[in-house]
């Protein structure tokens, strides 16, 4: 060792002292593996930044292989969100993988997203059509929020304007969702928001014309009545964070989300 080493005068080349080997704990260089210096060997714990890219770390280009995770989306990553193409196994417009899928509704010439949780297949947006008989109404009276969170229907209007192949769904089939969810509020409203089933908080219109609630709760029509002026509808609340049942008036504002008729 060098007389300059032995009273800590080093010659230091990054994290290494060209002199006497000695080694300190700064300025390592792990340009090539965010994990091991490629000066003195010092290895270091978690250090790689895969958040862009599961496969290839950010800052030294590492590689690795299968980390991607595909199975909510085959075509985007649901860690990293890189996308690829072309990657879905469609059948009856749905994929086999993944369960995303689109529907094309003829009559407006609109295109839905579509999602199978469980063995139901739902539409994974609002309908947006305007019907040419019955009540139908958009949040605000503002066309531009159509766009986005679809139409409010009163009940009579939501039951008559299925396109073909789709129902609206009653109040055992949402309970049959309810449960594969998870079967508890809390539960249930923070896995719809991981199903894919797009909870879209469009709010509500009160049956005397004022409107409330956008993207604070969304509530989406049953077929199944309560009585003569009462009907149910399943929620979510964005403010509670939870879902549940309700009875509400016939001649309320709603989303609506159908279900595709079973081939049986």
């Amino acid at each position: 060792m060098s007389f300059k080493c032995k009273i800590g005068i080093h010659s230091w080349d990054g994290c290494i002292c060209s002199d006497c080997g000695k080694i300190r704990d700064y300025k390592h260089d792990l340009s090539n593996d965010c994990e091991k210096c490629s000066r003195c060997g010092k290895e270091f714990d978690n250090q790689h930044d895969w958040s862009k890219d599961c496969e290839i770390c950010s800052k030294c280009g590492k590689t690795r292989e299968r980390y991607h995770v595909w199975s909510h989306d085959c075509e985007k990553c649901s860690k990293c969100g890189k996308i690829r193409k072309d990657s879905h196994r469609i059948v009856d417009d749905i994929c086999q993988i993944c369960g995303k899928g689109t529907f094309f509704d003829k009559s407006n010439g609109k295109k839905y997203e579509i999602i199978k949780i469980g063995k139901q297949i739902i539409m994974a947006e609002n309908f947006a059509k305007k019907p040419d008989e019955g009540n139908c109404w958009v949040y605000d009276d503002d066309e531009y929020n159509a766009k986005k969170y679809g139409y409010l229907y009163d009940f009579e209007t939501a039951k008559s304007i299925e396109p073909k192949g789709w129902h609206l769904p009653s109040k055992a089939e949402w309970e049959t969702l309810y449960t594969y969810l998870g079967g508890d509020a809390h539960r249930v409203y923070e896995h719809a928001k991981d199903s894919g089933f797009n909870c879209m908080y469009a709010g509500y219109r009160y049956v005397r014309g004022a409107y409330n609630s956008l993207m604070a709760s969304g509530h989406y029509w049953s077929d199944t009545a309560e009585g003569e002026n009462e009907a149910w509808h399943f929620k979510l609340c964005a403010y509670a964070h939870k879902a549940e049942f309700e009875k509400s008036e016939c001649g309320l504002g709603l989303s609506v989300r159908f279900f595709k008729d079973d081939k049986e």
